[in-house]
């Protein structure tokens, strides 16, 4: 064997000896298992370094798991992966970004500067912060401050183990919001709106408001609240349900004035102010509960069920004839409902001549007769006048 030979076999053994150890490139005294020092650590040349294998494009097949954590430098955007360090990650078999990366600058459609999530892009999915605050889940260019879109699923919770339970929280507050300040009398504080798409653009289907009732104070933050929703063949909302500070709620009533403020019925059908549907009556009669069996309406005043009396009434112009003396004259008037056996009462609008006295009775199926006696010596002739009947059923 020749001597360079033999100097060279020396020389690759002490190496490999050496790599089961700790390797020094530019030392002799390793203290890592590879450990490179700068030509000068206080002024270093412009090629100390490590050049990590650079990549044009990722492999066209996927490393392997003997790969796994296997570094590269992409040299070039590559889809959502952009020039950089990069591992390939086996378990996922996908390569990340090194860094920073995983958050990466961008700008959407509108122009609007943003960072988006480069896992999350690379599914499909937006995940961005625009320039000025806006969050989006599923959308590069969100309208509001956070907005979550998508095609399915988008429900929103919030969940507790705790027994101080998950709260929603709209805060509203005057002035700015280092230095709050009471609202303005009145003023909305917050809503839940519910918004929809009718074929030509966007629309507000309603929500639930609340808003200060009156001027706020020290001590004072009197509130209302609201339930608004729109109409068949209209585009704007209307004031459904209201609940006043003072307690009192109005049901298409805004300036409710009594504990329970129903709007006032029309002539059109369903637009009643109260109905009930008929039903089984309590076992146990309730002090205070209204009941109605599809035959008769009860209200119970203290522990005994009472029908509530039916009836009819209507008014109508009489005009009775002269009447003599011990006489007595008969004039019908028509009360939808009335029946034979029915009770009814009746009575002029005013005052009516002496020596007249009347009563009234059913005498056919919608028919009442109001009969006029003169109980006087003398004949009377009754001024025309309008008469109120009214039948007990």
């Amino acid at each position: 064997m020749k001597k360079p030979t033999f100097l060279l076999l020396a020389l690759l053994f002490s190496f490999c000896t050496t790599i089961h150890s700790q390797v020094g490139v530019g030392t002799i005294s390793p203290k890592s298992i590879i450990d490179i020092p700068a030509t000068n650590q206080a002024t270093p040349s412009n090629t100390d370094g490590i050049l990590i294998p650079r990549i044009d494009a990722f492999p066209i097949t996927n490393p392997g798991a003997d790969q796994n954590g296997m570094l590269v430098f992409l040299t070039t955007n590559v889809g959502t992966y952009e020039v950089g360090f990069h591992y390939w990650d086996h378990p996922n078999t996908q390569w990340v970004g090194i860094g920073t990366e995983e958050w990466k600058k961008g700008v959407n459609a509108g122009g609007d500067d943003l960072i988006y999530a480069t896992r999350a892009k690379s599914t499909g999915t937006d995940m961005v912060i625009t320039h000025d605050g806006r969050i989006g889940f599923g959308t590069s260019d969100p309208i509001e401050r956070f907005e979550f879109r998508g095609p399915g699923d988008n429900d929103f919770q919030i969940t507790s183990a705790n027994t101080n339970p998950p709260n929603f929280i709209l805060y509203n507050t005057g002035g700015t919001i280092d230095l709050p300040t009471a609202l303005a009398a009145n003023q909305e504080i917050g809503a839940m709106v519910i918004k929809t798409h009718d074929g030509i653009g966007v629309r507000e289907n309603g929500g639930v408001r609340f808003y200060m009732d009156g001027a706020p104070s020290p001590g004072s933050v009197p509130s209302k609240f609201v339930v608004s929703n729109v109409p068949s063949g209209s585009t704007s909302q209307i004031q459904r349900i209201v609940v006043r500070s003072n307690g009192n709620m109005g049901v298409s009533e805004s300036n409710p004035t009594a504990t329970l403020h129903l709007r006032a019925g029309t002539a059109s059908a369903g637009s009643a102010p109260l109905k009930l549907t008929s039903g089984i009556n309590l076992t146990t009669p309730e002090a205070g509960t209204i009941e109605y069996d599809g035959s008769n309406l009860y209200f119970t005043p203290t522990t005994s069920r009472q029908v509530v009396m039916m009836g009819y009434n209507n008014t109508a112009s009489l005009n009775f004839p002269s009447i003599s003396s011990n006489s007595y004259s008969d004039l019908t008037i028509n009360v939808t409902g009335a029946a034979l056996g029915d009770t009814c009462s009746c009575a002029p609008n005013g005052a009516i001549e002496p020596g007249l006295s009347w009563n009234c009775f059913v005498s056919a199926v919608n028919t009442v007769t109001v009969r006029v006696a003169n109980v006087q010596g003398s004949s009377i002739n009754p001024v025309s006048r309008n008469w109120k009947v009214n039948v007990i059923k």
